[in-house]
């Protein structure tokens, strides 16, 4: 009789402990990755031999989660060609399933500037002038959480119509 209520006992345990890691393994369940999309770009300041940009980039947290973004890193470029690189540290908290922008400046350097200024008025000069030019944007959140430690990459790209972009300004 002992030796059963010995058995009984070690397998109610054994249920026990095989409920609890089952529960904890569904409640740990892989966060939503967040997105990023950029939302604006615009001219700050041009001074001696850089250019400042400044991006605003939409975050979108499709997690139960918030997420406490405490910096972030990018590359900005047009037509596969280097344009401005920047970091910033926004300290900001994009609610669950929420979004948020963070705004933060980029720098470009006089010299890639001219050359995609040069390359936009000679595309404009040409009898057909492609009318969109793509950019990308290509960095890291830095993100401190629970769910999120680390470092998170995106990569995000579109198109510039031209034809907005001369005629009223940023088509973004």
């Amino acid at each position: 009789m002992v030796i059963i209520l010995s058995r009984c006992r070690t397998l109610a345990c054994l249920a026990a402990v095989m409920a609890i890691c089952f529960t904890g393994c569904a409640t740990m369940s892989k966060p939503a990755t967040p997105s990023v999309n950029l939302a604006g770009l615009r001219l700050v300041e041009v001074k001696g031999f850089e250019t400042v940009l400044e991006v605003d980039l939409r975050v979108l947290n499709p997690d139960t989660t918030p997420l406490r973004i405490q910096g972030v890193d990018c590359d900005l470029t047009l037509n596969d060609r280097h344009l401005a690189r920047g970091v910033a540290n926004p300290q900001k908290e994009i609610p669950a399933y929420d979004s948020g922008i963070i705004t933060f400046n980029v720098y470009a350097s006089m010299l890639d500037l001219f050359g995609v200024a040069h390359r936009l008025l000679k595309e404009t000069q040409r009898p057909a002038p492609d009318e969109r030019w793509t950019y990308a944007i290509k960095g890291h959140l830095k993100i401190n959480g629970d769910r999120w430690p680390g470092r998170l990459p995106f990569n995000t790209s579109g198109e510039i119509d031209l034809k907005k972009l001369l005629e009223t300004g940023p088509a973004m």
